[in-house]
């Protein structure tokens, strides 16, 4: 298994947005000092539950803090770009990293981003479409024209160009069935994230992942590729003893499950478009279940360096090939995060090591 940061810049009270971002700056120089193989970013805007609105500056100001690691997008929210300039932007950050990107892609969910770019969120799936095919010909061809539903673009010549050829590997976020069938038919690795319920809703997904792959008559070879490039994010936090590690990430993790469901659910479901009601009303459900003990048993690996490896042994042996470590969230004290980091690093790590 290979195991990456994940960073969510998360403006939890009690921390200016200065310090907010500049502590995880910090923590990415952890990264490649602690010996982790990669760092992943995502996108969000308009709400405390993340400051990071732009996935590409952030990515530039990784690659300059660090040498090796790897930087993944996990994801640029593609409804909310314009596909040539961030086609520009992402080749430009792989020149900076000398081709350490790797692109995640997704559609987006949340209600507040779509209504604050003024983006219809029943279109997110047709202007996703457009804007990958606009990405990979903008990376790929010297010159291109491509008139669709929401983009016409006329001999457009992006430059640069990648370092990695044809381009960087991509990943899809799939938080749906749809999701995964379209990533299994370009030929994806998949990322998926555990924020409720149990760990066991990786089968599900996997299972409808590798019948996809097959469906589209991907080889074995392949499939075996792809799984071990499958990514799922999970927040960790661990310290010498289980208890030690509740106590200190319990008011921490609390917020941000607050934070997540009011980003998540819209104030007036009914005035949402019909089509995205039923799964706004779902996600009222499954957060009138959310626990503390549930999460704690369930959901998130916080504890000693045991029971951390043993809840990573479960997504080991489910086929999960990395694991992007959540390991700031609601805002944790910087140097609980750093002993958090040290302890994963110095005695979780080595164990899948070898």
């Amino acid at each position: 298994m290979r195991f990456g940061t994940f960073f969510f810049f998360q403006a939890a009270p009690g921390l200016s947005h200065e310090e907010v971002v500049h502590r995880e700056l910090e923590q990415m120089e952890w990264t490649e000092e602690l010996g982790f193989d990669q760092i992943w970013l995502t996108e969000h805007h308009f709400i405390d539950y993340g400051l990071a609105v732009d996935p590409a500056t952030l990515a530039t100001a990784a690659a300059s803090r660090t040498r090796r690691v790897r930087i993944g997008l996990a994801a640029a929210i593609l409804p909310f770009h314009h596909p040539l300039r961030l086609a520009e932007q992402l080749a430009l950050v792989d020149v900076v990293s000398r081709g350490r990107l790797d692109v995640g892609v997704g559609r987006g969910n949340r209600p507040a981003e779509f209504k604050g770019y003024h983006v219809p969120q029943q279109e997110n799936r047709a202007r996703f479409d457009e804007a990958v095919d606009i990405m990979l010909r903008a990376w790929t061809e010297d010159r291109f024209s491509y008139d669709g539903q929401f983009f016409t673009i006329k001999d457009a010549r992006v430059i640069p160009k990648p370092v990695q050829r044809p381009h960087p590997m991509i990943y899809q976020v799939c938080g749906s069935d749809d999701g995964i069938e379209s990533t299994a038919s370009r030929g994806w690795p998949m990322l998926n994230s555990i924020l409720t319920g149990p760990v066991e809703q990786l089968l599900k997904r996997r299972d409808n992942y590798l019948l996809a792959l097959r469906k589209h008559r991907r080889s074995e070879a392949e499939i075996d590729a792809l799984m071990k490039n499958w990514g799922v994010s999970r927040q960790i936090y661990v310290a010498p003893t289980d208890a030690q590690a509740l106590a200190e990430s319990k008011d921490a993790e609390m917020w941000y499950q607050d934070s997540l469901r009011r980003f998540q659910i819209p104030d007036n479901i009914e005035e949402q478009h019909p089509s995205l009601q039923p799964g706004f009303r779902a996600a009222v459900e499954r957060f009138a279940k959310v626990t503390w003990e549930g999460l704690v048993a369930e959901t998130v690996a916080f504890g000693s360096p045991e029971t951390v490896i043993r809840k990573l042994e479960t997504m080991r042996d489910m086929g999960v090939g990395q694991v992007l470590c959540w390991m700031n969230f609601g805002g944790l004290a910087q140097d609980k995060i750093r002993r958090s980091m040290e302890l994963f690093s110095r005695e979780v790590m080595p164990h899948f090591r070898t």
